[in-house]
């Protein structure tokens, strides 16, 4: 563990303007911005799709005090989380749990904010406050991805067992499901509409079952 080095040699504290920084360094330290965090559980919102809701985190680094001893925070609980949304249309990928991410600090007591979606005192004096914490995105992989959708200048690829697009699946396999209506990948083309199947080659039908 690296040795903790005081900033200032005790001998030294006799002036004014090293007691005055000594305060505001302390002070300064004491401040909450951001911090790396990991999901412990996750409570999601109501509804279907749901709403945005919270999660349990833990943050990952450590204080040490003035004696060089590690102590860990202990978890934050109800935390809110970030989801990008424009007005009615949301892409929903919430935390789960064992997720690493980064995880901000807001400089006043947002709860009343949280609580009513509109301008609002802060619910206490509190400032700089982990109890005001916001999670925000991964910055660790915790686990190997398996399932994505990645987008590049030439590609967008999705990976996933099952794609629903307006009721609409496409399975694991490139094989289309739909009401009424299911066409598989292959040489030809076959389409079943309502128990009948249509073969086509080079976009012809060449028989009807």
């Amino acid at each position: 563990m690296t040795t903790v080095v005081p900033s200032f040699d005790p001998s030294q504290i006799v002036f004014d303007e090293l007691r005055t920084e000594l305060l505001i360094r302390t002070l300064i330290k004491d401040m909450r911005t951001a911090m790396p965090v990991k999901v412990v559980a996750v409570h999601a919102g109501s509804g279907s799709p749901p709403s945005i809701g919270t999660v349990d985190v833990q943050p990952l680094v450590q204080t040490v005090d003035n004696s060089g001893k590690l102590w860990s925070l202990g978890v934050t609980y109800g935390a809110a989380f970030n989801r990008v949304q424009s007005g009615s249309v949301a892409l929903i990928l919430d935390p789960a749990v064992n997720d690493i991410g980064l995880a901000t600090v807001c400089d006043r007591d947002i709860s009343g904010v949280l609580a009513s979606g509109a301008l609002s005192g802060p619910g206490s004096s509190r400032t700089h406050d982990i109890s005001d914490l916001v999670y925000q995105f991964s910055i660790y992989s915790a686990s190997a991805v398996a399932q994505y959708l990645q987008l590049t200048a030439t590609l967008l690829k999705a990976v996933f067992p099952d794609i629903n697009l307006n009721g609409v699946t496409i399975d694991s396999g490139g094989t289309l499901v739909a009401p009424a209506l299911q066409a598989q990948n292959g040489v030809s083309d076959t389409v079943t509409v309502d128990g009948h199947t249509f073969t086509f080659e080079s976009g012809i039908c060449t028989s009807l079952t």
